[in-house]
């Protein structure tokens, strides 16, 4: 269409027609690598007032209202920027999910149709893409950075805010893990003139995790410790200062 009203403005004489219009678009798509089929009717068509597909099905066929579907697009964007995001049966389950509460019995037991997240996609072109997933832990070592530091707490200050979420319900987690036998390096005397100051150490290679606990309020709980055994041994509880579990 941008191509015919280019036209227009030429003198009659110079003008091309509305064939060999769409011939000129094919040739540059097909030089893109995207073989698409341009139809004078289907222009003439447009030129007309007509709708495309995409219109058609975003106002006559459509299950969302505009803002409905606006925030299922904020939706699949905030996610995304999570490293959370969306595949299409996952948006095809959220999209049901709020229809079948709007809509209730109206709304099909099906839900909606198989190819509806590729059209939903196609219409938000312009904000949604498809990608292939790439693990975040080939990647973990690049995420450690000031930008990326900066849109994480963004993100979490956001939600705080937008959910009301008080100190008392933040709670942090961390686990570690260590050998009971020792395994840390320290400062050894020894020999000069050595290479290897060696150190006689237990031979036992077992893990212990311990998870500990705290809250934004300053609140903790006492820490949980993971040890390998079928039974439980009476020793793990012995100076057990921090009241452990």
């Amino acid at each position: 269409m941008k191509e015919y009203h280019d036209e227009q403005k030429k003198p009659e004489s110079e003008r091309k027609s509305r064939k060999a219009i769409c011939r000129d678009v094919a040739e540059k798509w097909k030089a893109m690598k995207k073989p698409v089929t341009v139809s004078a009717d289907t222009l003439q068509r447009r030129l007309e007032g007509g709708w495309t597909c995409g219109q058609f099905n975003a106002e006559q066929n459509s299950w969302l209202s505009p803002e409905e579907e606006e925030s299922v697009v904020a939706y699949c964007i905030e996610l995304g920027n999570r490293g959370f995001p969306l595949n299409h049966s996952r948006l095809k389950f959220h999209v049901d999910t709020l229809l079948e509460a709007r809509l209730q019995s109206n709304f099909p037991k099906g839900g909606v149709g198989k190819n509806w997240t590729e059209r939903f996609i196609l219409r938000h072109s312009a904000c949604l893409s498809q990608y292939w997933s790439k693990p975040l832990d080939t990647a973990h070592g690049w995420a450690v950075n000031p930008s990326t530091n900066k849109a994480w707490y963004d993100i979490l200050g956001r939600t705080i805010k937008t959910e009301g979420i008080k100190d008392d319900c933040l709670w942090a987690a961390d686990e570690t893990g260590f050998q009971p036998g020792g395994g840390l390096k320290e400062q050894v005397i020894g020999a000069a003139n050595k290479k290897t100051q060696h150190q006689q150490r237990d031979g036992n290679r077992e893990n212990i995790t311990v998870m500990v606990t705290i809250c934004a309020d300053g609140e903790e709980i006492p820490p949980t410790i993971i040890y390998k055994g079928q039974t439980l041994m009476t020793n793990w509880h012995q100076d057990n200062t921090l009241n452990a579990s």
